[in-house]
């Protein structure tokens, strides 16, 4: 029997071996002379990097010469194929268009219907009309986006921020004070030192009052016989211990009374926790995660699937949520000098009178709607 199919066979199959490194070697050679382009670090550091980035560039800009100037003091200055128009206020009617990058050195201020194609740096405070369109916009004072506006990239303030019913910031909204949301405002994320829903000053209440029950102390007081104090709320025998400070509870952990976690935990399924529980340690579920109301969670809580605050519950450490997440009515998120973050894989629901010092952010967006958690 002939042995030249095989031998046929080796040869082409070597030189597909020998083609794919051959294409590997060509494109190094090709990029020994390419200089590496610089990563900026602070690009993840700073939630306001855009805008900071925007804020440097204009600084430069507004030195170039003039291509023009008006007896006003405004001028236009010309950067490569941009117009860069300079200010020292403005107010716009109703209905305007500006194709160019606009720099105010003082307050800035345009009615209904506007369209601003480039970026907008206001020196002062910054009102933008209802159903405006704009491209990016940073203030050095106070901002406020009026009912219906769209933003297509990044909103950034040095002080308070106002996003209408309605409006929308297809990117970062970032404040240095506090950002308010009025219902149906939407953006891809949220950071400030105070994050609110709540038409009330900005402040943190008192705690509020847990239901008076019997809660499930996880793990038993020391003492206690352990396993009897359980009941039937959990299987024992799905309860094991990961190390010295975590549990695994293997399938759905579904108490009826309140829990009071010590210990971290993770749950194989989904957890379900009564109102009033605290959690002294971290929560991970593969499922979902429903945190009753007026419970406290001092750990972080991690799902794979949704997760939901009930009305008035408090968070103080990382919120994620593979899927949705909804914060019910009146949730506090962190505090004073004490930022924490939420996020959310899909849709991050926001109810009324719900603060949250630190970030909001969503792989699909953040929302604020008035409906309460079913």
């Amino acid at each position: 029997m002939s042995g030249w199919p095989f031998m046929v066979f080796a040869v082409l199959f070597a030189a597909v071996v020998c083609l794919h490194f051959y294409l590997a070697y060509r494109a190094w050679r090709g990029s020994r002379e390419e200089q590496a382009a610089d990563i900026d670090p602070e690009y993840v550091r700073m939630e306001d990097y855009f805008a900071r980035s925007f804020r440097r560039k204009v600084a430069a800009w507004i030195a170039l010469p003039a291509r023009s100037a008006a007896p006003d003091g405004s001028r236009v200055i010309r950067k490569e194929r941009e117009l860069i128009r300079v200010t020292s206020s403005a107010e716009y009617p109703p209905q305007s268009r500006l194709d160019d990058i606009l720099v105010v050195q003082g307050a800035f201020r345009c009615l209904a219907g506007c369209v601003f194609s480039r970026e907008i740096y206001a020196k002062a405070d910054a009102r933008i009309g209802a159903g405006t369109r704009l491209q990016s916009i940073a203030a050095d004072g106070n901002l406020e986006l009026e009912n219906g506006v769209h933003v297509a990239r990044w909103a950034d303030c040095a002080g308070d921020m106002t996003l209408g019913a309605g409006s929308a910031v297809t990117a970062r909204a970032t404040a240095g004070k506090s950002i308010l949301l009025h219902p149906g405002a939407r953006a891809g994320s949220l950071f400030a030192p105070t994050v609110s829903t709540s038409t009330q000053p900005p402040q943190s209440p008192a705690l509020p009052a847990a239901p008076q029950a019997r809660k499930l102390e996880i793990p038993p007081p020391a003492g206690t016989g352990g396993a009897a104090d359980y009941g039937r709320e959990i299987d024992r025998s799905r309860l094991n211990r990961l190390s010295g400070e975590c549990l695994l509870y293997d399938g759905d952990l579904k108490p009826s009374v309140p829990v009071l976690l010590r210990i971290a935990m993770v749950v194989k399924g989904d957890c379900l926790l009564a109102a009033g529980s605290v959690l002294e340690g971290d929560l991970k579920a593969e499922g979902r995660i429903f945190i009753g109301e007026s419970s406290i969670c001092r750990g972080n809580v991690v799902a794979g699937g949704d997760i939901r605050f009930g009305a008035s519950c408090r968070f103080y450490g990382v919120v994620h949520a593979g899927k949705k997440l909804r914060l019910g009515r009146g949730v506090r998120g962190g505090g004073e000098g004490a930022n924490v973050a939420a996020f959310a894989g899909e849709v991050l629901v926001v109810e009324e009178d719900v603060i949250v010092h630190g970030k909001l952010a969503s792989a699909d967006h953040v929302m604020v709607t008035s409906g309460a958690v079913r």
